[in-house]
């Protein structure tokens, strides 16, 4: 018997970015990608809501992404922000696709939004309407539960006729499906790390069969398109070169500001280190330390707020929102970022102690997984 494969693409939200700059630049290639991808439906997380319903619903529509939620309403009017529901067909199989979002979560709000527009309707009790309607137009429904996998199983238990569930709004992923009653569980994780597929199985005659499944890692083994590979470099250099201008301009800011009133502060190896430490200065100008902003550059990173913490000197703990500017004189792993803050510096001898603690902040498990203290400090040690 011959094969047919008929793909159904969804998402369980979270899709727009929770930075503050370049919002709706982010937020366009997140959609344009999606719909190139041929998306059947996505729902809505509460990252997505950050600028408002109007924002969201509007960034869907022009670039041709399907909205689904049967519980976010308009805080105004009470109407559905989104479509409830779409069927679509595959190997003439008849799919429903609805999405709810927990009514439990926190809309945090980007700083210039004042009320994101919605409110939320208990997902069980939006479910409890709808799911009947949609078996009745459809051979299967499903769920995308942007709720956590708790209230996830909670609701494929309290409402019945559901097929399949999409978790979001869960970090850990499930490396297979899972039944939950009788509804067949997808839980991919977050940040487009796995995706979690289902096939399912019919006779010749097109009889149902079952179904299996499993996550598949998004790692370098995953094969490539050309065209959306395309797509993600011209956005990342056009990102850097946003990024860069802003950071331009935030970092002349800054510096007036630091004229302005002193306060205790990292100053940059360039700055006051190697007036007295040339022969550390020279033998750090070696290091991969000396060179960590500028493979960010060469990979298109150095504005990823995410990448800029451990690349940069005292910004560990910087804001992952894109809102914080890296001054020039503080790019690079320098003296500060394992020695202390400059302003800072005693001549008793207590300053500057390395330990293995100093060097997790950034080579840690998840950034570093073959870091060994022993094996790395000889590397900078000066």
């Amino acid at each position: 018997m011959k094969q047919t494969t008929a793909l159904v693409i969804v998402d369980a939200g979270g899709t727009l970015t929770p930075r503050e700059y370049a919002r709706e630049f982010v937020d366009n290639m997140s959609l344009v990608g999606m719909a190139r991808m041929g998306y059947d439906a996505v729902t809505i997380g509460e990252y997505d809501l950050r600028n408002g319903a109007e924002y969201l619903v509007r960034l869907a529509s022009e670039n041709g992404v399907p909205l689904v939620s049967a519980n976010v309403r308009d805080a105004a009017t009470g109407k559905l922000v989104a479509r409830p529901f779409v069927v679509v067909e595959a190997y003439g199989v008849r799919v429903a696709i609805t999405g709810v979002l927990a009514d439990d979560m926190t809309v945090r709000l980007a700083r210039d939004v004042t009320e994101s527009g919605v409110t939320v309707q208990p997902p069980a009790e939006a479910l409890a309407a709808l799911v009947p309607e949609l078996r009745r137009k459809a051979d299967f429904v499903v769920l995308l539960a942007h709720t956590g996998i708790d209230h996830a199983k909670e609701l494929a238990q309290a409402v019945p006729g559901i097929d399949f569930l999409v978790v979001g709004s869960q970090n850990n992923y499930a490396a297979r499906l899972f039944e939950v009653g009788t509804t067949q569980f997808l839980q991919p994780g977050y940040k487009g790390q796995y995706v979690s597929l289902a096939r399912l199985r019919f006779s010749a005659d097109r009889v149902y069969q079952g179904c299996e499944g499993e996550a598949v890692a998004m790692d370098d083994k995953a094969p490539v398109d050309a065209s959306m590979a395309l797509l993600v470099k011209e956005h990342k250099a056009a990102v850097e070169r946003y990024g860069k201008e802003r950071s331009a301009a935030q970092a002349q800011e800054q510096a007036q500001k630091r004229i302005a009133e002193h306060r205790e502060a990292c100053i940059g190896v360039e700055g006051s280190c190697r007036r007295c430490h040339q022969s550390q200065y020279e033998q750090w100008l070696t290091t991969a330390h000396a060179k960590a902003f500028t493979t960010l550059e060469a990979a298109t990173q150095s504005t990823n707020p995410a990448c800029l913490k451990c690349h940069t000197t005292c910004k560990t703990d910087l804001k992952q929102d894109g809102s914080e500017a890296i001054p020039e004189e503080l790019r690079g792993v320098q003296c500060e970022s394992c020695h202390g803050i400059g302003t800072k510096h005693a001549r008793d001898g207590s300053f500057g102690t390395v330990s293995v603690a100093t060097c997790m902040q950034c080579h840690d498990k998840a950034n570093s997984p073959d870091f060994k203290y022993a094996a790395y400090l000889p590397k900078v040690k000066h």
